[in-house]
């Protein structure tokens, strides 16, 4: 009597936790609409990349030294599309 009053116990015990510490898995719209603005955000900004020096051996053999920079590349309307499409359709892994 007192085993079986245990178990059951316990089964409704894992049972309701189960279910309150589940995870969610749908976003509500408002959460969407903050990560498209994040995502677009991100895209249109130019991404910075540091070319560092060296140096650079012209045709006539000699050598100049080539101070480090940034560059700023920008991104095709079509890279962009791609990224914001592949970014809206990540599923969430575990």
């Amino acid at each position: 009597m007192k085993n079986t009053y245990f178990l059951n116990l316990i089964i409704l015990f894992s049972l309701f936790s189960g279910a309150s510490f589940a995870q969610q898995i749908n976003k509500g719209n408002n959460e969407i609409g903050f990560l498209k603005t994040d995502i677009v955000k991100k895209l249109n900004t130019p991404s910075k990349i540091w070319i560092n020096g060296g140096w650079e051996i012209k045709s006539d053999g000699t050598r100049v030294w080539k101070k480090g920079h940034w560059e700023f590349e920008e991104k095709t309307f079509q890279q962009k599309s791609e990224i914001f499409r592949s970014k809206m359709n990540e599923k969430n892994k575990v």
